[in-house]
């Protein structure tokens, strides 16, 4: 349920600010709604400090703590660990650099620079040619010696002439001495990495800093939070005042609390008007509770002005989720990692997210006993390994398994499409219920119509064909289009409010058809997923009968967690576009809202008049 909202207008005297925004801190029910939303900022520093705290928290929390704790201040510490941190990267590039040019260098050997200047200064010049094998006997020198090999049947030649005579053979070419030699660079990277490892260090002895970092954190977020609401607010030198919203059952209390504070302030309540656009904030049902991790995660609401659909949204993802993954296997290690890492989870993301992952493996290992398939293992695969037990107690729980490959398709895909429809026909459902007894209700009842006729339609062209046909169907697109346009866009000029009904149904019509084909991707991703998982135990069972079973075995673990993490990406993109698209386009949701945040304030982060 969307929570009615409240606007409120609060005018105490100027000397009474301080006093005001710590009770109303404290009471944390006021969403603060700037007057001039240019002027509702914090202090540079402070955002500066928040930036580069969050930075080094960011670049510490990684590393584990070791060494003396340094005397530094937390913005010091964030300070030099992003400090430290470009300097790592800088050197690890050079070294990579380094390494790159001691491969080249290789063919050169430990020969250093400064011995072959010697040599020079005696009067040896050594030179250095790649030629073919082939051609190595034309060299004709004081001192001909190969040194190495080169690509292409090639060879490198040192050659050494004090007469200066010497003429190099026809297709040799000189090769040029290296600007550096190999120990040169091995001790300027063994140099580099003695320095990365330094500051490693460096950033171990600080990362024991970052429970301070974390508290001065959340201080400075606390002191920018003060100041953008009283920057929100109205101040002369006589008043200080504020507007923002409130839940409407908490608004009536709000003047009586400020007054239990001894604080003097009028507080004017009014509803919400037709061109207000007021915060969203959900209450959801106990039993939906787990998908606000969804919300919270995609950052989506809907308007204040639209419905709340959570209660859909707990029913259908799941569902969703189990037929994309399809593997009673995979719903146990999910519903499995949900249990055992649950105190992790809460603590990381949340009690929802928690129950989520839970209800996600409950319902697919559900669907996986049902459909008959365990880590890509089916009654047939049973069978086939002479498990013929096995494969009968499968069964029995597995209404929805068919031995016939081309009838078990057909039924999910059956199955899929049915629910498609049912899901958009419940969004137009729920608009009409919302709607009655405005007469734009009879446009959503059309609308049900023409989904479950156009399901009827997909089922001819896809299960039964076309020349079965009958001009029902037809008959009933068309009424319910008339019906639906004529109630869409009601007022009193019928031509104009059918003319206008028409235009703006016809696109919708268009797109029952693709919106209900849309939810074949749940038969298609979930075959996908028992194809990849078949695959690799086949491969795995290969290589188990060529050698041994620890060579099969981390094939096989290999491609069910890859199978694993590319079903945690369908979730995301077919069972969350399934709601957040096709469902929510045919229930009227924009998802145009932003979220409800009051204003809170800790007892102990007050700030003085002079600060702010």
């Amino acid at each position: 349920m969307i929570v009615p909202m409240s606007k409120v207008y609060i005018v105490t005297q100027s000397h009474n600010r301080n006093r005001l925004l710590d009770t109303i801190g404290q009471l944390g029910v006021v969403h603060v709604e700037p007057v001039d939303p240019d002027k509702a900022v914090a202090k540079e520093f402070t955002l500066q400090a928040i930036s580069t705290i969050s930075r080094g928290l960011h670049i510490l929390q990684r590393i584990e703590p070791s060494g003396d704790t340094p005397d530094l201040s937390p913005l010091d510490t964030a300070k030099e660990a992003i400090s430290i941190q470009k300097k790592i990267a800088d050197q690890e590039d050079h070294l990579n650099t380094l390494h790159r040019k001691a491969s080249q260098l290789t063919l050169w050997g430990n020969v250093e620079l400064k011995q072959l200047e010697r040599l020079r200064s005696t009067g040896i010049d050594i030179k250095l040619f790649s030629v073919a094998q082939k051609d190595l006997a034309e060299f004709e020198a004081e001192c001909v010696e190969t040194v190495a090999e080169l690509p292409g049947r090639e060879v490198m030649v040192a050659v050494i002439d004090r007469t200066g005579q010497f003429q190099a053979p026809d297709g040799a070419k000189e090769i040029p001495w290296p600007d550096t030699d190999l120990p040169t660079v091995k001790k300027e990277a063994a140099e580099v990495d003695a320095s990365i490892k330094q500051h490693n260090k460096r950033l171990a002895e600080l990362a024991n800093l970052t429970e301070a970092m974390g508290r001065q954190l959340k201080s400075y977020r606390a002191e920018a939070e003060v100041c953008v609401v009283q920057n929100s607010g109205f101040a002369s030198d006589a008043l200080f005042a504020l507007q923002g919203w409130t839940p409407s059952r908490k608004a009536d209390s709000l003047s009586e609390n400020l007054a239990k504070q001894n604080i003097s302030a009028a507080v004017e309540v009014m509803p919400v008007e037709e061109d207000d656009k007021p915060p969203t904030l959900i209450e959801y049902p106990r039993w939906s509770r787990p998908i606000k991790a969804l919300f919270d995660m995609l950052g989506t609401l809907p308007g204040y002005e639209e419905n709340d659909v959570s209660s859909f949204f707990m029913v259908a993802l799941p569902l969703f989720a189990a037929m994309l993954i399809g593997d009673a296997g995979y719903g146990i290690i999910l519903a499995g990692a949900g249990l055992v890492l649950y105190r992790r989870i809460v603590r990381l993301a949340g009690k929802p997210s928690a129950h989520l992952l839970i209800i996600f493996g409950l319902a697919t290992m559900l669907w996986g006993i049902l459909t008959a398939n365990y880590f890509g293992i089916t009654p047939q695969t049973l069978i086939d390994a002479g498990r013929e037990g096995a494969a009968n107690t499968m069964l029995a729980l597995a209404p929805l398994w068919r031995f016939d490959g081309e009838e078990a398709r057909a039924l999910i895909m059956k199955i899929s499409l049915i629910i498609g429809c049912t899901h958009l026909v419940l969004a137009h459902l729920f608009t009409a219920v919302k709607l009655f007894p405005d007469s734009r209700a009879y446009a959503e009842i059309a609308w049900m119509a023409i989904l479950i006729d156009m399901l009827v339609l997909i089922w001819y062209l896809m299960f039964i064909g076309v020349d079965q046909m009958p001009a029902a169907i037809a008959f009933v697109l068309l009424v319910g289009f008339l019906v639906a346009s004529w109630f869409t866009a009601p007022m009193s000029n019928p031509l104009k409010r059918f003319l206008i009904g028409l235009a703006s149904s016809i696109l919708p019509l268009l797109s029952t058809f693709s919106d209900i084909m849309s939810y074949i991707r749940l038969f298609a991703v979930g075959l996908a997923s028992y194809y990849i998982a078949s695959a690799f135990n086949g491969l795995g069972a290969k290589v188990a009968g060529s050698a041994t079973w620890i060579g099969g075995a981390p094939i096989v673990i290999f491609g069910h967690a890859l199978n694993i993490g590319l079903a945690a990406i369908a979730i995301f993109a077919h069972g969350v576009r399934l709601n957040m698209l096709e469902f929510s386009n045919n229930a009227g949701i924009k998802w145009a809202g932003y979220a409800y945040r009051p204003f809170r304030k800790e007892k102990d982060t007050s700030i003085g008049e002079n600060e702010l």
